[in-house]
């Protein structure tokens, strides 16, 4: 730190170089982020000093979060459940689990080695969340389709097993579980079923009002007991933003812990300052949009991956698999090197450390049917300039 501050003007003045050197979202094919809604920008930083972790203060921001989960809760079929606004899907899978784990204890199903039942796709937050939490486990292969089977789900339930988690839009393939085929093979066997849909939360209830054929993932799926959504991917709020939502109206509050002073409420969050700015960006963008401008969105989210697809065939290319969501994972030979060149001349795209070859383009608010057009012939100068690397090798 200096000794002698800087005028605002010379920081700002450095922000803004560093500032500059991030990519735009016209050259982004990779994230599932996007660049907020510009009401939601506003509202954030007109809270940008409120703290959720001290709501004998910021009693109007509280009130917000608790509409937010309200709302959420409404769109995944369960206005009467409960849940927290965290920091993204990481927390949340987090808590899911942890709550999995204490239910299990409170009806005396906890064993020494208590298990979770997951796709081989599953998202790596879990990787982290069972060391953390001493968890372990029991790995399911995806079927041909990228997916978890329900009747190999229901088999591999046993003794020690506390939840089973499926996914509502995979990170890597946009594929989303047979949700409404995993929770009916699971009842009677007394197991969390935990729906991690932090990329297909904003999107399946949506696609599936405009006539898409996706599965029915939400609360009114029998046995879900929980499910990750989150509000700062096609959500389109600001960054930090997810929740966890559960069932029970009582659920949420099976992951608290006490505070040191009177009167201020339990935490039933990991963190404890938490940013009031992205409760107050999910309430703007949520309240302003309405189910009218999301379903909006996400129409021309699909037409706009519907012509990525075409193009990208028309051009000769095969697909890793038949995109559900605004996914699309393309075959191709050192795929590794292209994104890397690609990257170089300005465009970022997505290569999978696990599956090998393919190249993953992601479409959100921000990509166009003109930056698809623009970016696709740069993929094929790519293609051949790699391709002569290779020869001269």
């Amino acid at each position: 730190m200096r000794n002698a501050g800087l005028p605002a003007s010379d920081v700002r003045a450095g922000i803004a170089t560093e500032l500059a050197d991030d990519v735009p979202w016209n050259r982004v094919l990779n994230s599932i982020c996007t660049q907020p809604h510009p009401l939601g920008v506003e509202m954030a930083s007109a809270a940008a000093h409120t703290n959720l972790g001290d709501v004998r203060i910021f009693r109007g921001t509280k009130r917000i979060e608790r509409k937010v989960v309200r709302l959420l809760l409404d769109l995944l079929g369960n206005p009467g459940g409960s849940g927290n606004l965290v920091s993204g899907g990481t927390e949340a899978n987090l808590i899911a689990m942890l709550v999995a784990r204490e239910s299990a204890r409170a009806r005396g199903r906890l064993t020494d080695r208590p298990e979770v039942v997951v796709s081989s796709t599953v998202h790596f937050s879990f990787t982290k969340i069972f060391g953390l939490l001493g968890l372990t486990p029991v790995v399911v292969p995806v079927d041909d389709a990228l997916r978890l089977p329900a009747a190999e789900v229901a088999r591999r339930i046993g003794e020690h097993t506390v939840a089973v988690v499926a996914t509502a839009g995979s990170s890597e393939f946009g594929v989303v579980d047979a949700v409404d085929e995993i929770g009916p093979a699971l009842v009677g066997h007394d197991v969390h079923l935990h729906v991690d849909a932090a990329t297909g939360g904003f999107i399946i209830p949506f696609a599936r009002e405009l006539g898409r054929d996706l599965p029915q993932f939400d609360f009114t799926v029998d046995g879900v007991a929980s499910i990750t959504i989150d509000p700062h991917k096609y959500g389109l709020a600001n960054v930090p933003a997810g929740a966890i939502l559960f069932k029970g109206a009582q659920d949420a509050g099976r992951f608290a812990f006490d505070s040191f002073f009177v009167d201020t409420p339990v935490h039933n969050t990991l963190l404890g300052t938490r940013p009031g700015s992205a409760a107050i960006s999910t309430y703007a963008v949520l309240e302003h949009l309405g189910r009218e401008g999301f379903t909006a969105i996400t129409r021309t989210n699909f037409e706009v991956t519907e012509h990525l697809v075409a193009q990208l065939r028309a051009a000769g290319h095969e697909l890793a698999t038949e995109p559900q969501l605004n996914i699309v994972v393309v075959k191709m030979e050192h795929a590794t090197r292209i994104s890397q060149l690609l990257e170089s001349w300005g465009w970022i795209v997505s290569t999978s450390k696990r599956f090998g070859e393919t190249l993953r383009l992601v479409v959100t608010r921000h990509v166009t049917t003109q930056m698809i057009d623009e970016f696709l012939p740069v993929l094929e100068r790519a293609r051949a300039h790699v391709a002569s690397e290779v020869a001269l090798r």
